[in-house]
């Protein structure tokens, strides 16, 4: 089966077999160019039959992000007999898609929803090796709005000033990023001795939210202060992964218990680069081989699979019609 990636923004990419994710990462800081088109891009460069469109074709698999699948189901063509297959990331249950990728594992069913990892950071430099088990630098690197508010007061930089620490904040406002005001350094771990992303508190530990801030930290060589999430946990084998808190206070007590046990930094830096080779890019990759070049070809062949790749044309004529009788209902 044909695969498409479906992406609104297409045009502004080219072909996705000449792009290099990890010498142009800035290209892929939204959620929507990282998964649909870094993940088509990966793909082609592996010499895998993909293509990237602004829009829909009448056959084949077609993935897309969650955010467009207005603009998707716009442009299927009437007869459409495809498998849709949407990304959550951090969205709601994309109820238009025949099968979904989840972004960490407290959906995946291992049938119509299966968790694949977010791409770790495109053209990642890792901390440089000489600067030792000492910290210096404690960083976030983020959209700001996920970084909980205690530390981003006067509260958590003057501790960390109190103790040598300089904080980088490196991220910004979302909406600043979408209008073009940049600066962004989050590939660039080299002089960075402390990776702290905790957000607010939440009951449901954040189950919309992937590891990636984990794993970045681990192929980067930093160790990690982070908040309490499903996917974090969901990694965790002990707590040389990373250390987790849950607000202000907690981030102040890992950061003094690092810095008097040089000896606990250098046993996480070890344990997270051997463990960060089991979110390499090839690995990932080779899970969307199986996915869409195996697994859903031969669902799509099953009686099963067939009426599930009719669905989105009739959620699409339903919603057509909806439409039509809204347009001739008369005004009151």
């Amino acid at each position: 089966m044909e695969v498409t990636f479906f992406h609104s923004g297409a045009r502004e990419f080219g072909p996705p077999a000449a792009i290099d994710p990890d010498r142009e990462p800035h290209r892929f800081e939204r959620g929507e160019h990282a998964w649909t088109v870094q993940t088509c891009v990966r793909l082609a460069r592996a010499g895998l039959p993909v293509s990237l469109a602004d829009r829909a074709p009448s056959h084949g698999i077609v993935v897309f992000h969650a955010k467009e699948r207005r603009e998707l189901l716009r442009s299927l063509p009437a007869r459409a007999d495809v498998l849709l297959v949407g990304i959550r990331a951090d969205n709601g249950e994309c109820r238009a898609a025949d099968a979904e990728v989840v972004q960490n594992g407290r959906f995946a069913d291992g049938r119509r929803r299966v968790f694949i990892p977010f791409w770790p950071q495109p053209g990642l430099v890792p901390r440089d090796p000489g600067r030792g088990a000492t910290i210096r630098r404690a960083a976030f690197k983020g959209f700001t709005r996920n970084l909980a508010s205690e530390l981003r007061s006067p509260a958590w930089s003057g501790f960390l000033d109190s103790l040598g620490i300089d904080w980088v904040l490196d991220g910004m406002d979302f909406h600043d990023h979408l209008n073009g005001r940049d600066g962004l350094r989050w590939a660039d771990y080299r002089d960075i001795d402390l990776v702290v992303a905790v957000r607010e508190t939440d009951l449901r530990l954040h189950t919309e939210k992937p590891a990636a801030k984990l794993y970045n930290a681990w192929a980067a060589g930093v160790p990690a202060v982070l908040g309490c999430e499903h996917a974090y946990r969901e990694l965790r084998h002990s707590e040389l992964d990373y250390l987790e808190v849950a607000d202000l206070a907690g981030a102040q007590a890992a950061v003094a218990r690092l810095l008097g046990d040089p000896a606990l930094y250098r046993r996480m830096v070890e344990h997270g680069r051997r463990r960060a080779g089991e979110f390499a890019p090839e690995r990932i990759l080779e899970r969307w081989r199986t996915l869409l070049f195996s697994e859903l070809p031969a669902f799509a062949a099953t009686p099963r699979g067939r009426l599930l790749r009719r669905l989105p044309v009739r959620v699409k004529a339903v919603a057509r019609a909806v439409t039509r009788r809204l347009a001739v209902r008369p005004r009151r």
